[in-house]
């Protein structure tokens, strides 16, 4: 990471906190009272706002483009991927284990009661591979990180990441246009995320195009804009079949501009006034609290809320996530990192010994 890019980063990190909280508002603000997770729980007067807070989740989709090419610059594909292994398992295998004690502690008669084999498939993150349901709900946006990560781990490995991205990029929202707007495949909607490709497009171009911006950067960040533009419209008829809600076209057309837009800004924007521990701190919560605010959330409100009590159960959990969230990043994440990361360069240096005795 170079002294130029690392500032940038501080600004990224407060947007990625914002955007989870976000997530948060439109889970517990919006969604719960319609699917009655919550026991029955709602806040009408945050839902006029927290419908549109699944832009969240189109904010963390630029974010990663952005990042993980920063990540995969000028690196191999296995650095690459242990990075990413170090940087997800852990906490999101302790995560899925506490959301599992908690609802077995609360159980939420809309969610199914966690089992061994269910905590099980945990481990393998992508847990529909081996049958079994996700530990929350949240945690199919990880498997989209996850698949994108193996792109980008096959074009370094293919030596493409470099110079052979433009190409790359280019193909992939072409695939996704033609796949969401005439196939409708299933399965190359899961293996391309080609509902949410111009995000991630959007944020590698952003990028790639720092040092030396010109008109094909120009042309490519310009088509992963409109794609993610397109795909919002795409996507929104599912909300509205799932939520029963259907929300203004002229605020749908917004969410992507304002998504990518934030992001562009925080990238390409001096660095806050802000102290860089502070701001890596407060985006290092992010992930932590993702993962363990849905369902655990959930199984609160059904718990311990009434309409009485709601707020103050409100903040009470949102405080409880921040301070578990905390804990996890601060003290666990960077140890089982530091763990997996070394266990990871014995294993190469080995194999550069095999090799070089064979």
């Amino acid at each position: 990471m170079d002294s130029a890019t690392a500032p940038r980063l501080y600004n990224l990190d407060l947007l990625r906190l914002l955007s989870a909280m976000m997530v948060v508002l439109f889970h517990y603000g919006f969604r719960m009272a319609i699917t009655g997770e919550g026991g029955g729980i709602g806040f009408p007067e945050l839902a006029p706002v927290a419908m549109w807070c699944d832009a969240g989740l189109l904010v963390f989709f630029a974010i990663s483009g952005y990042v993980i090419a920063m990540s995969a610059d000028n690196r191999s594909a296995y650095d690459f991927a242990a990075g990413r292994f170090a940087r997800l398992w852990p906490t999101f295998v302790l995560c899925a284990t506490i959301t599992a004690l908690v609802l077995l502690a609360w159980p939420v008669a809309s969610l199914p009661t966690p089992t061994l084999a269910q905590w099980l498939a945990q481990f393998i993150i992508v847990s529909r591979l081996a049958g079994q349901p996700f530990m929350d709900g949240a945690y199919w946006t990880i498997v989209y990180e996850i698949v994108f990560y193996g792109w980008i781990f096959l074009l370094l490995a293919a030596g493409w990441f470099r110079n052979g991205w433009r190409l790359a990029v280019l193909a992939w929202l072409a695939l996704s246009a033609a796949n969401e707007l005439f196939f409708h495949s299933g399965a190359v909607t899961r293996l391309f995320i080609t509902e949410y490709s111009g995000f991630f497009a959007f944020g590698l171009v952003l990028f790639k195009a720092r040092g030396h911006f010109d008109w094909r950067s120009a042309v490519l960040l310009a088509l992963a804009f409109l794609w993610a533009l397109s795909g919002t419209f795409v996507i929104e008829p599912r909300v509205l079949a799932e939520y029963g809600v259907e929300r203004p076209a002229w605020g749908v057309a917004l969410m992507a501009p304002l998504a990518l837009g934030s992001v562009a800004a925080c990238a390409l924007a001096p660095a806050l006034p802000i102290r860089p521990a502070l701001a890596y701190g407060l985006g290092a919560l992010t992930y932590p609290l993702y993962l363990l605010h849905q369902h655990i959330g959930y199984a609160v409100f059904t718990r311990f809320a009434d309409p009485g009590n709601r707020w103050l159960v409100a903040g009470a959990l949102l405080a409880g996530l921040l301070a578990l969230s905390w804990l996890i990043a601060a003290h666990m994440e960077p140890s089982a990192r530091k763990a997996i990361i070394e266990a990871a360069g014995r294993l190469k240096l080995r194999a550069r010994t095999l090799r070089s005795a064979a």
